[in-house]
């Protein structure tokens, strides 16, 4: 244990209090109670330099891993380099339609729409399809040809559309996007970044509707004009393989190589992990999946200090020793082996005894200390007499 005048940081507050009452400060009378101060209480929040974990290795080009509870990118690598983006541009185009048509408006489908080409789930010219089934086969079947029926419906012309889509980019605030198309076939000034797609899909997650679209597995669709079945099935394999997926969206073309933003929830956090050019199709799932488990796996909410849990001693005149117990509790986010970093301290706020949580040099919280029997502290006037001779806090390490 270490008595005050063996710890540096007790010592420096010690001596400044003598100072403050000596030239000066203001004392409170004799047998005042004087109210403790109101402890900054820190809620589960980030805490700089708590995030130096070792991420996995990826195959992708360019990867982040965001906590969308904490507000929190917990690693990334090339997050912002301009890619291209393939089919995660649908994210936009689902939003764009969800801000300017309603699920059941009538959409016919017109002789453009289904000679788009790549993925699509066979819309025939004439038929008429709703907005919201458009929309299912556009985020769960990537169909290009959805994408393009919607588009001319909401913009008039597929570049009236497009001028919306940069609209909503520029709102967002995606710094490193930009749109060509509402499918993402490749195409110049065609592109975005792993940052601007988390960002763009957590917008996308916010709308209800379109949440419930990107994690389900399949839905019915309208029949063919033969009367043949059409299902749209996901192409999202995490939402069948993976704890807690629920979405958002995949990508591929030759430029963009394979792309995915992965979506899961576990114990009440959410993350977002984007990997864009992963070389293969398992190789992209992998690389999401890894990533989001190093984001639940290594981070968390750590409790470093405990409501009713003894942090100091306090040492009577009798040379006997009473138990100082925490009046709150303080947790924080972080790398659950980092917070191994967090360091308690026992020291005074005025004349107030406290514990003060810290990292390096960046203090935390500040937590009262209260014994059983809350005897009063002495004068500040008396604090070097009584720090040295009559109330001797010890840090407890038993």
């Amino acid at each position: 244990m270490l008595r005050p005048a063996q710890h540096p940081t007790l010592r420096r507050l010690v001596l400044l209090a003598v100072t403050v009452a000596l030239f000066g400060g203001v004392v409170a009378p004799v047998g005042a109670s004087v109210a403790p101060p109101v402890a900054v209480q820190l809620p589960p929040v980030p805490v700089e330099g708590l995030f130096t974990g070792s991420p996995p290795d990826v195959a992708a080009q360019a990867w982040i891993l965001y906590d969308a509870t904490y507000d929190r990118v917990l690693a990334e690598q090339d997050a912002d380099q301009r890619r291209a983006m393939a089919s995660t541009t649908k994210m936009m185009t689902a939003l764009v339609v969800h801000e300017h048509a309603t699920p059941f408006e009538r959409v016919t489908i017109s002789e453009e729409a289904p000679a788009v080409g790549e993925a699509e789930i066979d819309l025939v010219p004439g038929e008429v399809w709703t907005v919201e089934q458009l929309l299912y086969a556009m985020l769960l079947e990537s169909a290009n040809d959805a994408a393009l029926a919607v588009a001319e419906h909401v913009g008039g012309t597929v570049e009236g559309f497009v001028e919306l889509m940069n609209e909503k980019a520029v709102a967002l605030g995606l710094e490193n996007t930009r749109f060509a198309n509402p499918h993402g076939l490749d195409a110049e000034n065609h592109f975005s970044s792993a940052r601007d797609l988390v960002t763009l899909a957590e917008a996308m997650m916010a709308v209800d509707e379109l949440a419930m679209i990107a994690g389900t597995r399949e839905a019915v669709m309208p029949p063919t004009p033969e009367g043949e079945e059409r299902v749209a099935r996901t192409v999202n394999r995490l939402l069948y393989d993976y704890p807690g997926a629920i979405g958002v969206k995949t990508g591929y073309t030759n430029d963009a190589g394979w792309s995915l933003v992965a979506s899961a929830e576990r114990d009440g956090r959410v993350l977002y992990a984007t990997v864009m050019g992963s070389p293969t199709l398992d190789a992209r799932f992998a690389d999401a999946a890894a990533l989001l488990d190093y984001g639940f796996g290594a981070f968390g909410v750590v409790e470093v200090i405990v409501a009713g849990v003894d942090y100091a001693r306090r040492r009577l005149p009798d040379d006997t020793e009473e138990d100082a117990a925490a009046t709150e509790s303080l947790s924080v986010f972080a790398n659950r082996d980092d917070a191994e970093l967090i360091e308690l301290t026992p020291a005074f706020d005025g004349e107030q005894a406290m514990v003060i949580a810290s990292i390096g040099e960046e203090e935390l919280a500040r937590v009262p200390l209260e014994t059983a029997a809350a005897t009063n502290l002495p004068e500040l006037a008396d604090a070097f007499a009584w720090a040295s001779k009559y109330w001797d806090w010890l840090f407890r390490n038993d």
